[in-house]
């Protein structure tokens, strides 16, 4: 009779598993830019439908009310809506800003563009609501950027990160509601009462800047701070529209108030009064930005950057 002898199977060397790990690390290292890549233009492009979106919205109120919304704004005749920023032991300042009213629309819209165009961006139901002492805050996912902030209002710190801490900014004692983090080109969407429409836009719609992203210090994304970031409910405020002719990439320190940037490695996006999205280089110079804010300037726009 003969027998077999059946041997135990072999089973891996130290060597062997060490350069099976070896192998997998290259790999993981080979594809974590590749995935990082595929996120960042996932962020892109829904950054960018966020400003088509509102550039419908934009271009449905001009359709209802012959003219783009203004930036809203205090008038006489409104309610008392001061805001205060007080200092220890120094007094404080008192300036009036807009309070959203969903009972005035078109050019008597104390509330920002973004308020006014709520309705044309399927959260009528929050323009009928706002703005309301006595519920939280409500978020607007199409005017936070992804990159940026989760979907979420949050509450006003007290002091104030920004302005230090004998400072507060007290807000109108209102809860949070969603801030932006796209802001109205001052020049064509100004405060309150000035309004304009397409017809005033002599450059032409396509080479003029309706909303772009807003620039920021990442330490402001998700303090609560309404320093250049006020809420979509006020009016007449630099948290919701722009002056300034600079785009700046976020970072902590940067001069970003009244200027344009973001997250995002490229650039920043824009919505053009056509109602494209276009990216504007961090190395675009501050000059060919201005040509691209004033909306009856003449200029010839250098698109090479």
């Amino acid at each position: 009779m003969t027998v077999r002898l059946i041997g135990r199977r072999k089973g891996f060397t130290l060597i062997e598993l060490l350069v099976v790990i070896a192998i997998i690390a290259v790999l993981i290292g080979l594809l974590l830019p590749a995935v990082q890549k595929v996120r960042e233009a996932a962020q892109r492009m829904s950054c960018q439908n966020n400003l088509k979106q509102i550039g419908l919205g934009l271009h449905h109120h001009h359709d209802t009310y012959g003219c783009f919304p203004s930036n809203g704004g205090y008038m006489a005749g409104d309610p008392d809506t001061p805001y205060k920023l007080t200092t220890s032991g120094a007094g404080g300042t008192n300036a009036r800003w807009g309070l959203a009213d969903p009972k005035k629309s078109g050019r008597n819209q104390p509330g920002c563009w973004a308020f006014a165009i709520l309705p044309y961006v399927e959260q009528g139901n929050l323009f009928q609501a706002a703005p309301d002492n006595g519920t939280q805050g409500v978020p607007i996912p199409i005017y936070l950027c992804p990159v940026r902030r989760p979907v979420h209002a949050w509450d006003i710190p007290h002091p104030d990160p920004f302005l230090g801490p004998n400072r507060h900014d007290e807000g109108g004692n209102r809860n949070p509601w969603s801030s932006t983090d796209y802001a109205a080109n001052q020049r064509v969407i100004d405060n309150r009462p000035n309004v304009m429409g397409i017809a005033d836009i002599t450059d032409g719609s396509s080479n003029t800047i309706l909303v772009g992203e807003k620039s920021m210090d990442p330490r402001g994304y998700t303090s609560g701070s309404w320093y250049w970031n006020q809420p979509v409910f006020s009016g007449g405020s630099g948290g919701t529209a722009r002056l300034g002719t600079y785009v700046y990439r976020d970072a902590i320190g940067v001069p970003f108030a009244d200027h344009w940037g973001s997250a995002h490695p490229a650039g920043a996006q824009f919505l053009f009064a056509d109602g494209s999205v276009r990216n504007l280089s961090y190395t675009i110079p501050h000059t060919e930005v201005l040509k691209m804010l004033t909306p009856r300037g003449g200029e010839v726009i250098n698109w090479d950057y």
